[in-house]
């Protein structure tokens, strides 16, 4: 990169780069439950998820030294953190994705006994399974089941995490989902930023075939948050260009303080949905990860909007 360009990065690109420096503190653990399930993906039987609508973008040339640029978008934690407080014991849910990828999730069945849809949330670049507890603890109050799925790199798991990768664990989580006994046309794919660009990538890698999904604070791709040193970046999750094919319904949050990612990225993906495509905005008064309280609010909120759907 040249100086006068590295100069010129703008301070929330910085800011959400260095994201991983943020310590996040939770509740205590309850007793987790190990179960290990058999390899997902393409010819895992009859649990196996839908197969990927459309190939994942061949490895970045790291001869071009943009494999470096990962270092600044993904921050693992090593541990799976704590829960939020007050929540009940998850199960802990051990399998391998189709590339030999060793993969765990945080799963809780739920209370409801109305055939609830299930949610797959995602977390953000510096996230762990605590960080989802912190977004989906309202939906879990409210009885809806979640599963939490844990990425290649983070964790504690093992590998290295990439575009391409966190795609196929994605896909790997989803087709748990269906052998938890939830076929797509019953899941929920949601994420929180950088987990937002996975929900909507993984809900296009699948065939668009969910119940709905849920979008918050997230970019339009990882180019633009770069700005000057867009040539740098290996990685793009190109968000805009999926809001553009998006026919699944939808929900986008982001708020109005969020200084990290700027809600202008949430308004353009929103605005460039196709017109015929079942949509709502949700705006919240709070920053980019802040004030989870109001996060879970929207959440149960947006989960009502897809719920009223079904019955309309």
């Amino acid at each position: 990169m040249r100086p006068d360009a590295a100069r010129r990065l703008r301070p929330a690109v910085i800011a959400f780069l260095g994201a991983g420096l943020i310590t996040l503190v939770g509740g205590a653990l309850g007793p987790l439950a190990t179960v290990a399930l058999a390899q997902t993906g393409a010819g895992a039987g009859a649990g196996a998820a839908t197969p990927l609508a459309q190939p994942l973008p061949p490895p970045a040339d790291e001869g071009r030294c943009c494999g470096i640029s990962r270092r600044f978008v993904y921050h693992p934690k090593p541990t799976p953190g704590q829960p939020w407080p007050g929540l009940p014991p998850f199960q802990t849910l051990r399998y391998t994705g189709t590339d030999g990828q060793p993969l765990a999730a945080w799963f809780w069945p739920g209370s409801r006994s109305d055939n609830p849809p299930l949610t797959v949330f995602f977390h953000g670049n510096a996230g762990n399974f605590e960080d989802s507890t912190r977004y989906t603890a309202g939906l879990i109050a409210a009885g809806y089941p979640v599963l939490l799925p844990e990425y290649r790199g983070y964790g504690g798991l093992p590998g290295t995490p990439t575009e391409a990768g966190l795609r196929l664990d994605a896909q790997a989580a989803l087709s748990v989902a269906q052998q938890l006994g939830w076929p797509p046309e019953n899941t929920l794919i949601a994420g929180h930023s950088l987990g937002g660009a996975l929900a909507l990538h993984a809900l296009h890698d699948q065939g668009q075939i969910a119940r709905g999904a849920t979008i918050m604070s997230t970019f339009t791709s990882l180019p633009d948050m770069a700005g000057v040193a867009r040539w740098l970046m290996a990685d793009r999750f190109d968000n805009l260009s999926l809001a553009a094919k998006t026919v699944t319904p939808v929900v986008w949050v982001h708020g109005t303080m969020d200084r990290l990612i700027a809600n202008t990225h949430g308004h353009r993906l929103f605005a460039a949905l196709p017109e015929a495509t079942p949509k709502a905005f949700i705006t919240i008064e709070t920053a980019h990860a802040d004030r989870h309280e109001i996060y879970q609010g929207a959440m149960v909120e947006a989960m009502a909007w897809h719920q009223t759907r079904a019955v309309d």
